[in-house]
């Protein structure tokens, strides 16, 4: 009963062994670039394939094998060599602007927006007495938040003017939830257009 009992343990103690050293433990499986990728390029399914990795800080910034209909709906922001890992910054959508630029936008108040969503930035302006909100700029992709602001992709000729609202406007940014339709926002320069608004008139 002894030697029985010490090969159960000496069993056990094997099984644990096992399974701690096994090098598959901590391990996920995220997408990495199959080939050369250029900047502007969609990520094609022959362009991507799945590579097991380990990671310590999760895979938040990575895209998993769940990610695939939104990563092949994609292109490469900037050129990506054979077998890099792909991470949000490495991507930008379809639609975004071939020349973009990144602007911080200064925000006194940040909403918490992932990478490649889109944000409608709307200027505070007016006196204390007589403030108004207007559209300033609708659709605006946001490429990382950033401590005070977030940091978004402009068309080059536009840099300047997001420039100069982020240093002299009062800006706040309204998160677009994904699949919606394009900003229709209107300027609010009473109390009563608030009202007017926010009750659907």
């Amino acid at each position: 009963m002894i030697a029985l009992a010490a090969l159960v343990v000496g069993g056990g103690v094997s099984a644990a062994l096992l399974v701690t050293a096994d090098p598959s433990r901590g391990t996920v499986e995220a997408y990495a670039a199959a080939r050369d990728v250029p900047a502007g390029a969609g990520l094609t399914q022959d362009a991507i394939q799945l590579t097991r990795v380990s990671l310590a800080g999760g895979t938040s910034l990575l895209f998993t094998h769940r990610d695939i209909d939104r990563l092949t709906a994609m292109r490469a922001a900037h050129d990506i060599a054979a077998g890099q890992l792909i991470q949000r910054s490495d991507v930008m959508s379809s639609t975004s602007i071939p020349d973009r630029r990144l602007v911080l936008i200064p925000l006194s108040a940040v909403p918490t927006v992932p990478a490649g969503a889109r944000v409608d930035l709307l200027v505070i302006a007016g006196s204390a007495d007589h403030p108004t909100v207007a559209p300033f700029a609708l659709g605006v992709e946001v490429v990382a938040s950033a401590s005070g602001g977030l940091v978004v992709a402009v068309p080059a000729k536009a840099a300047a003017a997001f420039v100069f609202a982020g240093a002299t406007m009062h800006l706040a940014a309204v998160v677009v939830e994904p699949g919606a339709a394009d900003g229709a926002e209107l300027p609010v320069a009473t109390a009563d257009d608030a009202m007017a608004l926010a009750a659907g008139r």
